[in-house]
């Protein structure tokens, strides 16, 4: 008798704290007809539910990845490989100097090659 009354008085105060609970079908939400369609294709079948999560999950990856790939490359904008401006950097090639370079180098090896036979003999 005791517990029985411990037992109500304990409930009768968990209603009072408890918040009150709105049932499913109270204020807007996602449609009766739309869940039950969701229900009929994926929530049957354990396979089908696994199919919709796997999918949802690469979605949402795809979604994320985009989104940060595009915050990163706003946030680094010029600083990256793909976002430098490659057309400051040409040198201008002087074909006059390369060329007179060349003529040097053939008349230093020629010279040495003089100077070999020289000290063979």
């Amino acid at each position: 008798m005791i517990f029985t009354a411990l037992r109500s008085g304990v409930r009768t105060g968990i209603q009072r704290a408890a918040p009150s609970i709105r049932n499913a079908s109270s204020g807007p939400g996602i449609p009766a007809g739309a869940l039950s369609s969701w229900y009929n294709t994926f929530g049957k079948s354990n396979a089908a539910y696994i199919t919709w999560i796997v999918a949802g999950v690469l979605v949402a990856e795809g979604i994320t990845g985009f989104g940060m790939d595009s915050l990163w490359a706003s946030v680094n904008a010029g600083r990256t490989y793909e976002s430098v401006d490659w057309t400051k950097f040409i040198v201008e090639d002087d074909d006059d100097d390369d060329d007179e370079d060349e003529d040097e180098d053939e008349e230093e090896g020629e010279e040495e090659g003089e100077e070999e036979e020289e000290e063979d003999e």
